[in-house]
Formats: structure tokens, C-alpha cells, sequence
């Protein structure tokens, strides 16, 4: 290689680390926010959500006691069936709508993948984990099991807070 490509490939390297030192630094900065809400204890107490994910999660969510039910949650979240309807036909068992927040149900759906892939590993009897079993059991894609798991992951991390609330 001649020297102009060495020095472009020194000041590349030198900016990707200068990107990961600020955003390591904004990671800390929104973790030690959500720190400081009242939810953040109990969802991170949930096996497989870290702290990152949880600070993700309370940003994303923000007040949760504007939810009355799981629906109006599940529906914020884009994890709905999409309803398909043509004449007197209704189908409510499509693809979920994915018309809500996309980042949240990205974090959601990392969530389920890491409980289902680690709970087995460390030999931990997890609810989601189970459920995730009991839907590929009846047959459901990788994919609409982890869905599923999505779902009663929300169910799970709403029933938490109310429950705090109260």
C-alpha cells in the first residue's frame, strides 16, 4: 500500500473510535436518566432486558399510565394483526400491522431473541422462554413465535408497572 492509503486508513480508525467514545457516552447519559425513573428497577429486572435496553424501553414508552389495556399498547407498539378485509371475508390472523413505534418493538424482538437463545444455556426456567417453546410446539415459524414471545413480553413488562402504580 503507498502512504496516502495508510494515512486514510489511520483517520478512519482514528474517527470510528472518536464515534464509539460519544456514543458510549450517550448510552451512559440515557441509562443514568432512566435510572431515575420509577420503572426502571422493575423492567430491568426482567431476565434478559439489560440496563441499555430497559433505558430504551422507558424512553420509548414514556408515561406507560396512558395505556388503559394491552391492546392500546400492543397497537402503539405495531405488534397488532393487520385486518385484512374483501366483501364479507375478514382475516385478523395477518402480519402484524407494524404501524406503531418501530424502535420499541426492535427492542422488544432483541429482547425475546436473547431470552430465548440464553435461557436454555443457563439452564433458567423463563416464562417467555416456555411460551416460545409451546408456539413452535404448534408449529408456528421462528419468526411468529418470537413475535408471539414479543407480545406477552409487553403484557409482562405493562402488568410490572401497574402493578408498581398501585
Amino acid at each position: 500500500m503507498n502512504d496516502e492509503t495508510v494515512s486514510n486508513l489511520s483517520q478512519i480508525s482514528r474517527l470510528v473510535n472518536e464515534y464509539q467514545k460519544a456514543i458510549d457516552i450517550i448510552k451512559y447519559k440515557i441509562t443514568c436518566l432512566a435510572k431515575k425513573s420509577k420503572y426502571f428497577e422493575t423492567i430491568n429486572s426482567i431476565y434478559g432486558i439489560g440496563e441499555f435496553s430497559a433505558s430504551i424501553i422507558i424512553a420509548e414508552l414514556g408515561d406507560i399510565n396512558r395505556f388503559n389495556n394491552i391492546k392500546e399498547l400492543t397497537a402503539y407498539c405495531g405488534l397488532d394483526p393487520s385486518i385484512k378485509q374483501s366483501g364479507r371475508s375478514i382475516d385478523i390472523h395477518g402480519p402484524i400491522s407494524k404501524s406503531g413505534n418501530k424502535y420499541l418493538r426492535k427492542i422488544l424482538f432483541v429482547s425475546c431473541l436473547n431470552i430465548v437463545r440464553l435461557s436454555p444455556k443457563c439452564h433458567i426456567e423463563n416464562d417467555i422462554e416456555i411460551y416460545y417453546r409451546k408456539k413452535r410446539n404448534e408449529g408456528k415459524h421462528h419468526y411468529a413465535a418470537i413475535i408471539a414471545c414479543t407480545t406477552k413480553l409487553l403484557r409482562k413488562i405493562l402488568a410490572l408497572c401497574k402493578q408498581l402504580d398501585k
